[in-house]
């Protein structure tokens, strides 16, 4: 299908043709940027449609206009930003508009106040340079440093190193949101006035139906400008080493340091983050799968499962290392301190020994490695996050892993590893994140039907998720844990987006898939209702 005539040349008036094309190469090409991210699951070939067009605009007088066009037309439109979470933020729709925001890359540091006003086309990595010549850092997320700042703050948007920063929605200042229908409205500080300082000042504080903890895929509008709040960093310069996709960043010992830890047990490990957090030391603290050592050492895939292939569970079941950072923000001397509190607690208290570890990093603050997290397999997804106290986010790993087990193979065998535990916010929050890893050539149907048995799983043991919405079945996730939280998100989007143009039909994409694949319908046992007549986008 192809977007009417009538709309294209409304659409090419906003932008000039140099920035509309329905070019089919073109199309494609966006269309192939679904891989990475869950490359090659059941979503992908279900879901994933070719782009009837795309269109680059420039400021956010353009969004509005081309939103309005698209509701004036009903052309269903996604809004996109480097697309890295794959086919969840590409086209689900034959005659859909890509509306690509690189060319929006406006960029202003307040440099006495530690916060940055920028466009969705500002990517990680010039970002975090930016901070760091100002003395400031910010989290780059596990995705790499190549993806938007903004989309990733609404979409997720943590790290180890959130044991400083803090999570994403605290760092939101103020954002201007185009809502599904062209409305322009303001929200936290820039509500009031052009200053973004204060994030929890007067005006209204709406951050909550952008992303909750990990967001709705730009269903409930675009944001085209937000104030992101940095944090101090220290002044010595971590100085770029290696040829791509080999490099990393060199720290300066004396000031940025990381330090490998082997503990005894699993319950070491967690008195460990406890401690950690009452001290109040580290840049950032970490458990992470034992595989991911394997991935730093290998150089290729064939490396990696030479090396793999040694282990077991009995290889690994006392294998317990926790992976700390140690920042020294205002001198030498505060790093010494806290790499003197942290060996008082890991080798004085928990019996615990510091192993060699490389003075660089590639995974956190530039972020070089993302690319590896594909080596082993082809293709990679978390499919469920934690953000809970840390006993929760303990309990979280094991119980994921017993039930992958039912699903190995075609799922990546890990001998049983819990997955990557970390400490947010001073340590006063767990956090956990389970990994799961497959070669897309395989039959991948069993990968879809873990990613939702994973949701039942959830609602059996009580877990708090951080997916629930676009990525869990609404129908099957919003009578349970919530409860209802499903009615508030459909009305919600019913009343923002009333034509339902705005990236359909997330939030309801995982439900439809359900339905699609024919695969899935064996584990359906939920009952999913006729949608509303009104919603007319809607099958």
């Amino acid at each position: 299908m192809a977007i009417v005539k009538e709309a294209l040349q409304a659409l090419e008036t906003v932008v000039g043709a140099k920035y509309l094309s329905d070019d089919p190469v073109i199309m494609a090409a966006y269309k192939s940027g679904a891989g990475g991210y869950e490359a090659g699951a059941g979503y992908e070939r279900v879901m994933t449609k070719l782009p009837a067009a795309v269109i680059l605009p420039r400021t956010t007088e353009d969004v509005q206009k081309i939103v309005k066009i698209c509701n004036r037309y009903k052309v269903p439109y996604v809004p996109y930003s480097t697309g890295f979470y794959g086919p969840r933020s590409h086209c689900h729709e034959e005659n859909e508009l890509i509306i690509d925001m690189k060319r929006m890359k406006d960029f202003e540091f307040d440099d006495a106040h530690f916060y940055a006003t920028i466009q969705p086309g500002v990517v990680f990595s010039p970002f975090q340079e930016e901070c760091m010549k100002r003395g400031a850092y910010t989290v780059v997320g596990g995705g790499g440093a190549q993806c938007s700042v903004i989309a990733n703050l609404i979409s997720d948007g943590w790290s180890p190193l959130s044991l400083r920063v803090s999570l994403p929605m605290r760092r939101i200042l103020g954002l201007e949101l185009v809502l599904p229908d062209g409305e322009l409205v303001k929200l936290g500080s820039l509500a009031a006035g052009d200053d973004g300082f204060w994030g929890e000042g007067i005006g209204p504080d709406l951050r909550g139906i952008l992303r909750g903890y990990t967001g709705v895929l730009g269903c409930l509008g675009i944001v085209t400008k937000m104030a992101v709040k940095v944090m101090p960093f220290q002044e010595e310069r971590l100085v770029p080493e290696g040829i791509s996709p080999s490099t990393a960043l060199t720290l300066p010992e004396k000031r940025v340091k990381w330090i490998n830890y082997q503990v005894p047990s699993r319950e070491a490990e967690n008195k460990a983050m406890y401690e950690i957090g009452k001290a109040m030391v580290g840049g950032a603290v970490t458990k992470v799968p034992v595989f991911w050592r394997v991935i730093a050492k290998a150089e290729d895939k064939e490396e990696f499962w030479e090396l793999w292939d040694k282990e077991s569970p009995e290889t690994l079941k006392n294998f317990h290392l926790v992976r700390v950072l140690i920042i020294g923000f205002t001198s030498e001397d505060d790093l010494v301190y806290q790499e003197n509190v942290l060996n008082d607690i890991f080798i004085k208290e928990l019996g615990g020994k510091p192993r060699r570890t490389k003075p660089s990093d590639e995974s956190w603050i530039k972020n070089a490695d993302s690319a590896g997290m594909w080596l082993m397999c082809g293709s990679y997804v978390s499919v469920d996050y934690i953000q809970e106290s840390i006993p929760h986010a303990e309990t979280h790993g094991p119980t994921y892993a017993e039930l992958k087990a039912k699903y190995t193979p075609p799922l990546m065998p890990d001998h049983g590893d819990p997955g990557w535990t970390m400490v947010c916010e001073g340590g006063h929050m767990g956090y956990s994140e389970y990994l799961i890893y497959w070669d897309q050539r395989e039959d991948t149907h069993p990968v879809d039907q873990f990613y939702v048995e994973t949701s039942k799983m959830n609602i059996k043991h009580g877990y708090y998720t951080s997916l629930l919405g676009s990525h869990q079945p609404l129908y099957l996730t919003g009578p349970k844990l919530g409860p209802n939280y499903h009615e508030w998100m459909l009305k919600i989007k019913a009343e923002l987006d009333p034509l339902w143009v705005c990236h359909p039909p997330v939030p309801l994409g995982t439900d439809e898939f359900v339905e699609r694949a024919p695969w899935m319908m064996e584990i359906k046992d939920w009952e999913t209702p006729k949608y509303p007549e009104e919603w007319p986008n809607k099958k």
